[in-house]
């Protein structure tokens, strides 16, 4: 299993706007093969600093979410909003 952390700045004051963008991707990745888990969480007290918690069965599974016309379509529609991402992978060990 491989777990991807993603840690996305929004412009300021535009959190819930990506909120909104968010809930319509997560369904549909969540259904996507080899996704485990895709889940955004909110920084308590700086309400623009998010992070996503995604798990994946393999590397292929992480290469198919990345070229979905879904997430893809996300990642335009969301581009005027983000100001800052660090995605990092971390494997499973024990």
């Amino acid at each position: 299993m491989i777990v991807v952390s993603a840690m996305i700045t929004i412009a300021e004051g535009k959190g819930d706007e990506y909120i909104a963008h968010f809930a319509k991707l997560a369904p549909t990745v969540r259904t996507d093969p080899g996704c485990l888990t895709y889940v955004l969480h909110r920084m308590i007290g700086s309400p623009d600093k998010f992070f996503v918690f995604e798990q994946y069965e393999d590397e292929a599974a992480i290469k198919l979410h990345s070229s979905t016309p879904h997430f893809l379509a996300h990642r335009q529609a969301t581009a005027h909003l983000v100001t800052g991402r660090d995605v990092r992978r971390w494997q499973e060990t024990v």
